[in-house]
């Protein structure tokens, strides 16, 4: 596989990966999400009933650089859940997007009532067992990333624990490795070999989306129109982060893509 940004982060997972298990065997960590009282929140339903937004708590991407470097994720997390998200998304890279595993446990304690996404490059079951001891409610799963039968494995023990999927495509050669049970489908506008964003990406490619997915349209979206118009195309849910994290007021932001875009 020829060299780029999403190798990079791929490699970068696995050595976090393998440090992470000697800091805590997977036995351990297996005993903690086991004995998690908490019922995780239904992200699919939540999209569905709602105004359909997944907010994003983002610091910085590859692409972009530096876009809200110094966030309070306890302040945004209550924006987004105070503005009418349906959920909310946090990154928990940190090498690559300034996020930590932290910035989800602060999110949960600060909005318990709203669903919450992690944003991940998932390569092992060891990050799904912390995203459930860490309160998320569903992850992400990128199909760019993982082999066909990687995916339906992950897809599996995501739903073992009690947690839902996200399954991203951004092409359609690789539709085929949706899993027939993801509880969500999206499609990135980014491209993340490159990080290169086409918004009529997600537009093009919703037609050959299973017609029971919950669809959504990842990335790109920089105006309440841009939401309305994939609404239109037949999109769910609309995961979006560098429009609301660059602007002077998260949660402002969210709630004139809702009162324009809705």
């Amino acid at each position: 596989m020829a060299d780029n940004i999403l190798t990079r982060i791929a490699a970068s997972k696995r050595r976090e990966v393998a440090a992470a298990r000697l800091a805590m065997p997977v036995e351990a960590l297996e005993e903690a999400a086991f004995n998690c009282s908490r019922q995780p929140l239904q992200m699919s339903d939540s999209i569905l009933s709602g105004s359909g937004i997944i907010a994003e708590h983002k610091r910085r991407s590859p692409s972009r650089g530096e876009i809200s470097p110094m966030s309070d994720v306890e302040e945004v997390a209550r924006l987004y859940a105070g503005g009418g998200a349906s959920a909310m998304s946090v990154l928990t890279d940190t090498p690559f997007f300034g996020g930590s595993l932290a910035d989800l446990m602060v999110a949960r304690m600060s909005a318990p009532m709203l669903p919450i996404l992690r944003k991940e490059f998932i390569v092992d079951e060891y990050q799904l067992l912390e995203a459930r001891v860490a309160g998320a409610d569903a992850v992400l799963l990128i199909a760019a990333m993982l082999p066909a039968g990687e995916i339906g494995r992950l897809n599996d023990f995501a739903h073992y624990l009690g947690l839902q999927t996200l399954v991203e495509i951004h092409d359609a050669s690789e539709a085929a490795s949706i899993p027939a049970d993801a509880d969500m489908v999206g499609i990135n506008n980014r491209d993340l070999t490159s990080f290169h964003t086409d918004l009529s990406v997600a537009a093009r490619l919703v037609d050959i989306l299973p017609p029971s997915a919950v669809k959504i349209a990842e990335s790109g979206l920089k105006t309440p129109a841009d939401m309305k118009n994939l609404r239109a195309a037949g999109f769910d849910g609309f995961l979006i982060g560098e429009a609301f994290m660059s602007a002077p007021d998260p949660g402002e932001a969210l709630k004139s893509f809702i009162e324009y875009g809705v």
